[in-house]
C-alpha cells in the first residue's frame, strides 16, 4: 500500500533534507511552497481552473473525468517521465499536493504502476505549512538567540554566513537589504521565506543550541516581514556590535552592493544590463531622497550618472566610493546611530569581527 507520511514525521523530513515533489500547479506554487521542493505538476494553470469549474458546477465524479482526459495520452506520459527522472536523482523523494488528497495519490498511484515507490504527505502543503507556522512561533521560546548588529557595511551579513548556528534572513530573502538590497531575481513569497526560516531552524536544531544569531534587521526585508512573533523576539534579545573602520565599510558596500549587483546584472544581454543597473542605483536613490536631503542627492545622483559610464575598473570604483562615504556619514550613520540609541541596554559585546569571533569561541569553552 503506498506511504503517507504524517506531520510528526515533518521535523525529521527537514534534517535530512528531504527532496519534495509538488505535484500542485504553477501558481499554487509561487505563492509558497517549501525548500527542498520542485515544482512538477500535474495540472498546469488552465487546466487546474477548468477543473476546479467542473467541480463547482457539475461535482467531484465530473471533475476527476476531465482531469483523466486532460492527463492522458502522450500528456501522461510526458509527465510520468518527469515524475520518474527525479525519482532517479534524488535519495528518498516525497511528493505532495495542496492538501494531500487527490492530485497526489493519482501521480503516487501512476509512479507505483511503474514500479517507483514514493511516499506522499498526509494533509498535503496545507499541513506542512501550518507545521512551519507553528515552529515560528517556538522560536520565542528559545532564550539563545543573539542578535548580531552594527553600522552598515561592517559585513554582518558575510559574519552570519560564517557561522555554523544562524539564519541569514537576507539570504532567504533575497534581498540584501537598506534601500539599496534589490537583486536581480525576484524575492519569494512571503509564505516561502517564512517556510525557509521555520526550516533552517529546525534543520540546523537551533533550538537546543547555546547561542544561534539572527542579522539586526527592519521589520521589512525588502518587499517582505519577518514574522511578527520572531521580530518582537529579535528587538528583545541580546545585542553584540561589529565594528569597522570608515574605509573597510566602503569596501563593503562596494563590493556588496555595487560590484557583486553589476555582476549580477551583467548576465543580462550587454546592451541592457548597463542601463538596467543605473536604473537600479538610481531607482534606490529615490528611495531615500527625503532623508538624504536635496544637495546630497544631487551629487550621490551625479556621480552614480559618471559611474555608469565606466566598466569595473579603478575609476568605477573610486567614483563609487566617493557617493558610498556620503550616503554612509550623511544618511545610514545618524539613521543607525538613532537606532542604537535604544538597544544599547541590550548589547553584551563590542569589537571587530575578528574580536567577535574569539569571543565566540571564549563563550563555546565556558558552556
Amino acid at each position: 500500500m503506498p506511504k503517507t507520511i504524517g506531520s510528526t514525521s515533518f521535523a525529521s523530513l527537514f534534517k535530512n533534507q528531504t527532496s519534495f515533489i509538488d505535484v500542485r500547479a504553477p501558481i499554487e506554487f509561487e505563492q509558497g511552497s517549501i525548500p527542498g521542493s520542485i515544482n512538477i505538476p500535474l495540472l498546469t494553470n488552465k487546466q487546474r481552473e477548468d477543473v476546479g469549474k467542473t467541480y463547482q458546477k457539475f461535482g467531484k465524479d465530473e471533475a476527476i473525468h476531465l482531469g483523466q482526459r486532460l492527463i492522458s495520452g502522450n500528456t501522461k506520459k510526458s509527465r510520468l517521465a518527469e515524475w520518474a527522472r527525479f525519482c532517479e536523482n534524488h535519495e528518498n523523494p516525497t511528493i505532495f499536493c495542496h492538501r494531500g488528497g487527490l492530485r497526489s495519490r493519482i501521480v503516487q498511484n501512476w509512479l507505483h504502476e511503474e514500479g517507483i515507490e514514493i511516499p506522499r504527505i498526509d494533509g498535503g502543503y496545507k499541513a506542512i505549512r501550518l507545521f512551519a507556522i507553528n515552529a515560528l512561533e517556538q522560536i520565542p521560546a528559545t532564550p539563545n538567540l543573539l542578535i548580531i548588529g552594527g553600522k552598515t557595511g561592517t559585513a554582518k551579513t558575510q559574519l552570519i554566513k560564517t557561522l555554523p548556528h544562524a539564519i541569514d534572513l537576507e539570504g532567504l530573502a533575497n534581498h540584501r537589504g537598506s534601500a539599496f538590497g534589490n537583486r536581480i531575481e525576484p524575492q519569494p513569497s512571503q509564505a516561502s521565506f517564512e517556510n525557509k526560516i521555520a526550516y533552517h531552524y529546525i534543520l540546523h536544531d537551533l533550538a537546543r543550541q547555546n547561542k544561534f544569531f539572527l542579522e539586526d534587521e527592519s521589520r521589512m526585508i525588502g518587499s517582505l516581514n519577518i514574522p511578527l512573533s520572531l521580530y518582537n523576539h529579535m528587538r528583545a534579545s541580546s545585542v553584540v556590535l561589529i565594528k569597522a573602520n570608515i574605509e573597510e565599510r566602503i569596501e563593503t558596500i562596494l563590493n556588496d552592493y555595487i560590484i557583486s549587483n553589476y555582476n549580477e546584472y551583467a548576465s543580462l544581454p550587454k546592451e541592457e544590463s548597463a542601463n538596467i543597473f543605473t536604473h537600479y542605483l538610481l531607482s534606490s536613490l529615490e528611495k531615500i531622497k527625503k532623508r538624504l536631503g536635496s544637495q546630497n542627492y544631487k551629487t550621490i545622483k551625479q556621480k552614480m550618472f559618471q559611474a555608469s559610464n565606466h566598466e569595473i575598473n579603478d575609476t568605477f570604483k573610486e567614483i563609487h566610493r566617493e557617493w558610498i562615504k556620503i550616503l554612509i556619514l550623511e544618511y545610514y550613520d545618524p539613521m543607525y546611530e538613532y537606532q542604537l540609541s535604544k538597544k544599547e541596554d541590550r548589547i553584551i559585546f563590542e569589537g571587530t569581527r575578528k574580536e567577535f569571533s574569539e569571543w565566540v569561541q571564549n563563550e563555546a569553552r565556558v558552556q
